[in-house]
């Protein structure tokens, strides 16, 4: 399993252009080359930057349709720069964000929608992926937030948990029972702070009693990567303490165009 961290900031980032220069972009994932789990405005900047290859991305799910993570136009302009002779680039996201969010006639053919809804099974050209409840809140009525599972063809599975505070008691029921992951991407939004955001993002503290949980009821396999994306601008004043922080606490910061590959 293959991550290339495309972004890993909160909504108050800027955006730094063609260049990250050790800044952040909002949080967008690329697994083993093919699926993009959230595209955002700032996200064709580090496909560029990373050089990644349009030719092999066949699926962008999207978490929540809130703009640090989902843009039409982005996503637009990257089935656009794609082979015309590939099939269309499909986009899964919330079904109701589907009512607001129809491609412009120049890319209709080159995308496809498909809406899910938190609780969802679906699949992304091998790829299996499971949705949960988030608690995260959106401000059009009847969109709706999701954690993720998938399941690679390798058979390693990725959490990924971006964004939401404290589960809620029906996606804590849920993950008792499932298969165990190989690696996890935190939303830690709030670093070490107690900040009044906590109560629809996570900090450090946060997070490490989530994993706990996770761990002791066999959810997350002991000693696999975890690691802390979807960081605010406020939370990174002093990085390398933030880094020393996350690392002690048993997780790694993630920053754009991190690559890592995990082991079956």
């Amino acid at each position: 399993m293959r991550l290339l961290f495309l972004g890993t900031g909160a909504a108050d980032w800027p955006n730094p252009g063609a260049h990250s220069n050790g800044g952040r972009r909002f949080s967008s994932l690329l697994l083993d080359d093919a699926i993009l789990i959230d595209f955002n405005a700032m996200s064709m900047d580090a496909v560029r930057e990373f050089h990644v290859d349009v030719d092999k991305i066949t699926d962008i799910v999207i978490s929540h349709p809130h703009d640090d993570h989902f843009n039409m136009k982005a996503i637009e302009e990257l089935a656009m720069q794609r082979e015309a002779s590939l099939p269309p680039l499909v986009v899964h996201v919330n079904t109701k964000a589907i009512e607001r969010s129809h491609p412009s006639p120049e890319a209709s053919g080159r995308l496809q929608l498909a809406g899910y809804l938190p609780g969802d099974s679906f699949e992304c050209n091998g790829y299996a992926f499971e949705s949960y409840a988030a608690n995260h809140a959106l401000e059009v009525p009847g969109e709706l937030s999701a954690h993720l599972v998938v399941t690679c063809p390798s058979g390693e599975r990725l959490f990924y948990t971006l964004d939401g505070s404290w589960f809620p008691s029906r996606t804590w029921g849920r993950l008792r029972k499932a298969t165990p992951v190989d690696a996890v991407v935190w939303e830690m939004t709030c670093g070490t702070l107690y900040d009044w955001r906590v109560g629809e993002h996570c900090n450090l503290d946060m997070i490490a009693c989530e994993a706990k949980f996770l761990t002791t009821f066999g959810f997350l396999k002991p000693g696999i990567p975890m690691f802390c994306s979807h960081i605010m601008r406020g939370a990174c004043g002093d990085m390398e303490q933030l880094r020393k922080d996350v690392n002690e606490a048993g997780f790694i910061v993630a920053e754009d165009g991190m690559r890592f590959t995990t082991t079956p």
